[in-house]
Parts: C-alpha cells; structure tokens; sequence
C-alpha cells in the first residue's frame, strides 16, 4: 500500500520550506494487479476497481473517480472501492465528496480498517482541519493496535502547523524511540528549532541527517535557507547545488537555482 506523510512531503511556510503539504497520490490505497488503461463496458466491480486504481497511478483524477463510481455500482458493499475514491476525489480537490466517500467506506465495513482513518487524516489535513486529521490519525493506530511512524509523522504535522511545537516534538521522539534510523522525524526536529529560531542547533540537526542519510535532499535545502539567512552564502550555494543534485526535478528546484544566483550576487558584492 502507498502512503503519504506529512512531515515528508512538502509545504511552503514563511521563509522556508517545511514539508508537510500533499501533492501526490501517496496514500495508503487498497492494491492489485493493474489493469489496461482504456475504458471498457460491462466490466465487474473488481475490474472496475483495477481500473480506477490505474488512473490513480497516472493521477487522472476524473476517470478513476467514474470507475470506482462504476464499480461501485456493480457492489456498493467494498469499503475498499470507496475508499480509493475518496483519495481520487482529495486528489481533485473535491474535499466534500472525499469525506462523503470515506463516510461510506467506514459504514460498509471500513470501521475495521487502519487505512480508512489514515487516509481520512490525510483528507482533513488537506483542508487545513489538523485537529480532526490528529484525531483520525489516532484512530487508525487504535483500530491497528500499534503505533505507526506514518501516523505520527502526520499528528507531529499538524501539531507544527498549529504551533503546538512541544506535542509536536514529543510526538517525533516518540517517533525517534520507534525507528531511530528514520531520518524524517529527525527533520522534523531540526525544523522545529528552525522555526523557533535556533539557527545553529537547526543547522547541527540536519548536518547529521546528511551523515545518516545522505541522499535525503530537503534536509540540504532546509539547511541552504538558514545559511542564505544567516549570510553564509557559499555554504548556502553548496547545500542548494546538492539539493538540486539529489532531486533534480523536485518541487523547490526553481527556487535553488533562484537563491544560488542571489547567493553569487551578494558574494560578488563582497569582493
């Protein structure tokens, strides 16, 4: 199954970028076999299904919303189909009917279901309702009877987004005591000391993630903002070369090319 987390994904917020936005299909979705693309008539609801979750893959939002609709007709009893749905109608910005189709997916069995509760998180993230995407979130542990770093990857989001950064950083060392190597809660302590301004444990922060991971390539351009702001712009060049090295078509590419070039500007001034 695919998931999408929070803390690993990407959101713009004041000067920096901090990732915890969504632009991505990555949800947990209920998996087969994908099927042929082009749409077929009479199909079953299980090849319906297959079909809507190929689209999915290819984020062509309408058509896989029309066939889980399609194969939701054929049984209105999967909660799998409806939740796959939901995450199509998120995806397309249809954020009532997403709920609409998770509501459904929970009353046809999908009570018993982590991912229902994970992707309903995902959902309320999406429309800046953080206190009931935390409160989803832990639902979809209890229903599983553990903890999961993606669930608390997502609750350490939303407490960032609402400043309550003292639950957010209990969350990620709990986080920290689960999956010491996962260096995604690790970054999202050193954004924490970014956003209160701890500049240099910040920077500490994410020198180590380069240490323990270092293919990990926003830690590289969190780190570039803070030396761009601090004034330390060849250091700050460097980060962003390898940000744009590691994902040279991530979302933020633009923008390091954008500071570099302002960075070697300022840098000429000084000689």
């Amino acid at each position: 199954m695919k998931r999408q987390t929070y803390l690993w994904l990407f959101l713009v917020i004041t000067a920096f970028t901090f990732q915890i936005g969504c632009s991505t299909t990555n949800q947990r979705t209920s998996r087969a076999k994908s099927p042929q693309q082009d749409v077929k008539p009479g199909l079953s609801a299980q090849e319906y299904f297959l079909e809507g979750n190929a689209f999915l893959d290819n984020r062509e939002w309408p058509r896989a919303i029309n066939s889980y609709t399609k194969a939701i007709e054929q049984d209105p009893s999967r909660w799998d189909i409806y939740m796959n749905r939901a995450i199509a109608y998120s995806s397309d910005n249809k954020f009532p009917e997403a709920i609409a189709s998770l509501e459904l997916a929970l009353d046809n069995g999908g009570q018993a279901q982590p991912e229902v509760y994970f992707n309903l998180g995902n959902i309320y993230q999406n429309r800046g309702l953080y206190g009931q995407a935390i409160d989803a979130y832990r639902a979809s542990m209890a229903v599983s009877g553990k903890m999961d770093v993606d669930n608390l990857l997502n609750i350490a989001a939303a407490y960032t987004i609402l400043n309550e950064l003292d639950a957010a950083r209990a969350t990620l060392l709990k986080i920290r005591e689960t999956a010491p190597d996962d260096p995604r809660a690790l970054h999202g302590l050193a954004m924490i000391l970014q956003l209160e301004e701890k500049f240099d444990e910040a920077i500490q922060a994410y020198q180590q993630i380069h240490s323990i991971a270092p293919r990990f390539s926003q830690s590289y351009f969190n780190r570039a903002y803070i030396l761009m702001g601090t004034s330390r712009f060849q250091e700050a060049i460097d980060a962003f070369q390898k940000y744009i090295e590691l994902d040279p078509k991530g979302p933020y590419v633009q923008r390091a090319e954008n500071n570099i070039e302002s960075a070697k500007r300022r840098l000429n001034k000084r000689s």
